[in-house]
């Protein structure tokens, strides 16, 4: 009789039941969720740009076959075809303000997606809403498919500021003081044109200011009426930089214990936040130096000393300079009088001179001169000669001579 029975029913008259199939089991779905953010989360009031980031993740046991994300945007917003940033596995249609996903595995995360938005004017204080909807077939919940980025409108205002805004310089008589800065926009909307002024200190002589991206000009009606520089640019975005724009002043005027400073303003056509940081300043504190001077003298006889009389060559000395032995050290360019004597102001330190005189003439072998080389060969119009390295103490004089016939 065993034989005609089902597996089933042998197993029930030998009293072992079989386990019943569960009732209502759910069946393995997506579960899609979308997060958005804007950043930055405000725009000026007369309109700006900000961009959302978009996160989407499947936390179900199912893939999901398709996954469609349509945001609705405030009026007159649109999204910006350049610098978004769309992965693999996603489409954008972005004038329809759609972007579609591939089919997305179950506990994967797809790439995040950055879409630049650009906002129309409003009134500071107001807010526009960003909502974003994915749809991705039959899912176990769907109460994480929607994702909303609020922005809000500030006020617009440009904010120029110098940088660098101070520094200072210690200089010697002669030598030249400089300011050189960049004017950044650290507002929140295109300022309008820049102008900087700035005034020649007294004591000073002013040089051509110069920069790319600047139209200058110099003179006395550049700082209403007074010597200086006035100098223009176009408008800056916000945070742009601009070039830098140098100002050059020699200290013609000013003596060892004098104090000045060189000054540039910037101003715009546009309201400013503040105008605290439009002003860039260099102090300059004028310093005591030495004396570098001596003759080259033309031994007129050719008897290899200096007699009393004898000077300079005739229109023959190109060039006298005291050059540093510390490389990156200022050298300096003497003057060189008819009489064939020079002089230079230095800064204390390490030295040597070089001379230039022009051929035919030579430097000479000589107990006056102070020549430790000379080349009287060098292919050139110009033959050069140069003393040993020696050192001066601020205060200090230095001699030096050079003879040549």
């Amino acid at each position: 009789m065993l034989r005609n029975l089902s597996l089933a029913g042998a197993l029930a008259l030998l009293g072992i039941l079989l386990p019943a199939a569960p009732a209502g089991a759910a069946p393995a779905r997506a579960n899609l969720v979308l997060t958005m953010t804007a950043d930055p989360a405000s725009v000026p009031a007369p309109g700006g740009g900000t961009t959302l980031t978009v996160d989407l993740r499947n936390d179900g046991s199912r893939a999901a076959q398709s996954a469609v994300v349509r945001f609705a945007l405030p009026a007159g917003a649109e999204f910006a075809t350049d610098g978004a940033t769309v992965p693999a596995g996603w489409t954008c249609d972005l004038p329809a303000a759609t972007c579609g996903h591939t089919p997305l595995a179950a506990a994967t995360v797809a790439p995040t997606l950055r879409l630049p938005l650009v906002l129309p004017a409003g009134t500071a204080g107001d807010t526009g809403t960003v909502t974003a909807t994915v749809s991705g077939g039959p899912e176990s919940s769907t109460a994480d498919n929607s994702a909303r980025a609020v922005i809000g409108y500030v006020a617009g205002v440009a904010d120029l500021a110098v940088d660098p805004a101070g520094t200072a310089q210690e200089l010697l008589p002669g030598e030249q003081a400089r300011l050189t800065t960049t004017v950044r926009n650290s507002g929140n909307v295109v300022s309008g044109d820049l102008t900087v002024v700035a005034a020649v200190p007294a004591g000073m002589t002013g040089a051509e200011p110069w920069s790319d991206g600047w139209e200058c000009t110099s003179g006395d009606g550049a700082t209403d009426g007074s010597a200086g520089w006035r100098c223009s640019h176009a408008p800056l975005l916000p945070g742009q930089v601009s070039e830098p724009v140098t100002f050059a002043a020699t200290l013609t005027g000013l003596a060892p214990g004098d104090s000045s400073a060189l000054t540039a303003t910037v101003s715009t056509t546009v309201p400013e936040t503040t105008l605290a940081n439009n002003t860039a300043r260099t102090s300059v504190a004028v310093i005591a130096g030495a004396v570098v001077r001596g003759t080259v003298w033309f031994d007129a006889n050719y008897n290899g000393v200096r007699d009393a009389g004898e000077s300079g060559p005739p229109t023959g000395i190109e060039a006298v300079t005291v050059l540093p032995e510390t490389a990156g050290e200022p050298g300096y360019a003497a003057t060189v009088e008819a009489d064939g004597t020079y002089r230079a102001y230095v800064r204390a330190g390490a030295y040597r001179v070089e001379f230039q005189v022009r051929n035919p003439y030579e430097f000479i072998d000589s107990p006056d001169s102070d020549l430790a080389d000379h080349w009287n060969d060098t292919g050139g119009w110009t033959n050069l000669g140069h003393t040993a390295w020696f050192t001066v103490a601020t205060g200090g004089e230095v001699v030096l001579d050079a003879g040549v016939n």
